[in-house]
């Protein structure tokens, strides 16, 4: 009897397992590897597109995936008195709206022109860790909301707006949420993730866009990184203390690092030149002269973050490039349309790669070898910045206009 009710729930238990929620900026672990192998290789206008839905406005923020529920921002209004950002919650069986909550800029802001209108008001992506869901809305604060909709809290992490706007996404860590103010109060903080209290402040040099992330030393303390404008640092994910940092280039620095095996990879390309770097993290002070395993001053990305795959580090920028982990080495590097100025983000399930350009459709390559496995058009002239997620074998999309659910209907 006991085996027979295992025959009729295995069909049950058999999504439950290979489904994997997508909570955060570069997905489960930050680093855009999904533990899901399985989605659509083609898709286009009429062909494995299981749902789209129009979207209020536009954005570069990329959706989030938990359980049934799919979260998303955008933004209204041209003109600075205008703007109003939007949290959106749909279902994602069919793509129903199931809640929308709005929150009008808080003024001074820019208007929507200049260098606002490469990625918008809202370029920062939600997390959640299942309870609550956390959105960072710049001069206008970190806000948690429940699953469905209602406030738990606000906290106001600075003041200050530059031109270029905000970006960073929140980091979970612990109790902890860890959000890369820069922009708006020259610091780092953690909130205490239940009450939005500040828990510590980390003081910061020049503005940068990248997401925290956490990673692990030889000697297994857990450290807190950041990719920042000249410098790479090293902080107490408990107390905020700065415990090291390597030198680098300074400029409008985006990419969030992929780690593996203690060591982290941190790419940069400003106006004043480009490198991929190799840093084992740890020590104390300046560790420049030590700590770092390689650099490649020949190649590079401001905005869009790297994957890992094999022994090899992949990343986007003008061409497709693979790196040799072990010597910063170029494996490969093939030419591809529409790959100028991306600040989509690629992800990887199994051994292809998934990457969305701005305007000329998206790519599915093989990881081993770059080649081409398929080139997906959406007729979509809107421009996708964001990057996407993958949940249950669905992949989901927004462009400045849509948002799409691609997979079987």
């Amino acid at each position: 009897m006991r085996c027979l009710c295992l025959l009729f729930l295995a069909p049950l238990l058999v999504p439950c397992a290979r489904a994997e929620n997508w909570p955060g900026f570069r997905g489960p672990r930050g680093d855009g590897i999904s533990a899901e192998k399985d989605f659509p290789l083609k898709w286009g206008v009429k062909e494995n597109i299981a749902w789209k839905v129009k979207l209020p406005g536009p954005g570069a923020s990329s959706p989030i995936v938990w359980g049934n529920r799919l979260f998303l921002t955008c933004f209204t209004g041209k003109k600075a008195k205008e703007i109003v950002r939007h949290i959106l919650c749909y279902d994602v069986k069919n793509g129903d709206l199931l809640w929308k909550k709005s929150y009008p800029a808080p003024l001074p802001e820019n208007d929507y022109d200049s260098y606002v209108l490469q990625h918008g008001f809202t370029t920062s992506t939600p997390t959640t860790d299942g309870e609550r869901l956390y959105v960072v809305f710049g001069r206008d604060g970190i806000r948690a909301l429940d699953l469905d909709g209602k406030e738990l809290w606000r906290e106001m992490a600075g003041k200050a707006y530059t031109s270029f706007g905000s970006g960073a996404s929140p980091f979970l860590y612990k109790d902890k949420l860890i959000i890369n103010s820069t922009v708006e109060l020259g610091a780092m903080v953690a909130l205490d993730k239940r009450t939005g209290k500040r828990l510590w402040k980390a003081p910061i040099n020049g503005d940068c866009w990248s997401t925290p992330r956490a990673i692990q030393t030889a000697d297994g303390k857990t450290e807190l990184l950041l990719n920042g404008s000249g410098a790479v640092y090293g902080f107490d994910p408990e107390t905020g203390k700065e415990l090291w940092l390597v030198e680098s280039l300074a400029g409008h620095i985006s990419t969030t690092p992929p780690t593996r095996d203690g060591v982290l990879y941190i790419m940069t390309s400003t106006l004043t030149g480009k490198h991929v770097t190799a840093i084992r993290p740890g020590g104390s002070g300046d560790v420049t002269k030590t700590h770092v395993v390689w650099k490649n001053s020949k190649v590079g990305a401001s905005h869009c973050s790297p994957l890992l795959f094999g022994d090899r580090l992949y990343f986007f920028s003008g061409q497709a490039v693979a790196l040799n982990l072990k010597d910063g080495s170029v494996a490969k590097q093939e030419r591809l349309e529409g790959l100028k100025n991306l600040y989509s983000s690629p992800i990887l399930a199994g051994n292809r790669i998934v990457l969305f350009t701005r305007s000329d459709g998206a790519y599915v390559l093989d990881a081993k070898t770059m080649e081409v496995l398929a080139h997906n058009e959406f007729g979509d002239t809107s421009g996708i910045n964001a990057s996407p997620a993958l949940s249950d074998g669905r992949l989901f999309i927004r462009s400045n206009t849509y948002l799409y659910c691609i997979g079987k209907k």
